[in-house]
């Protein structure tokens, strides 16, 4: 099942540590929920071995010009694709999968375009 979140992609951070505790930042803990809210519409728990095809979409600068605009599609600054996988993985878990261990083949993907957000393609692979 493939689903588009019309969301901005938000890197998994590292956890904050103080003497009361870890925790995660506010932002981050916002942006699983409302993943996880979206995705409960579209995905049914799996315990299948899982591949998972992953599009992030960024807006472009606006301080580009038309031509650079025209030109670049590849988002190649930060955040890296690894911890962008991570928050999506994190945020699945549990609704299309039953853990994120299960996931053992992924495409990912981040680009520029005019519409933001991140497309996933969830689909079980076969034990042969």
């Amino acid at each position: 099942m493939k689903v588009f979140f019309p969301i901005a992609p938000i890197p998994a951070p590292r956890p904050r540590v103080t003497r009361n505790g870890t925790y995660n930042d506010p932002k981050y803990t916002n942006y699983k929920k409302a993943i996880t809210l979206l995705a409960k519409r579209h995905f049914i728990v799996s315990e299948k071995p899982i591949a998972m095809y992953v599009d992030f979409y960024f807006e472009q600068p606006k301080s580009w010009s038309k031509k650079k605009k025209e030109e670049t599609l590849w988002h190649t600054s930060r955040p890296d694709i690894d911890n962008l996988q991570k928050g999506i993985k994190d945020a699945l878990n549990g609704i299309a999968y039953v853990d994120d261990s299960q996931v053992c083949y992924v495409i990912a993907r981040k680009q520029y375009s005019f519409r933001v957000g991140i497309e996933v393609e969830i689909k079980e692979l076969k034990q042969d």
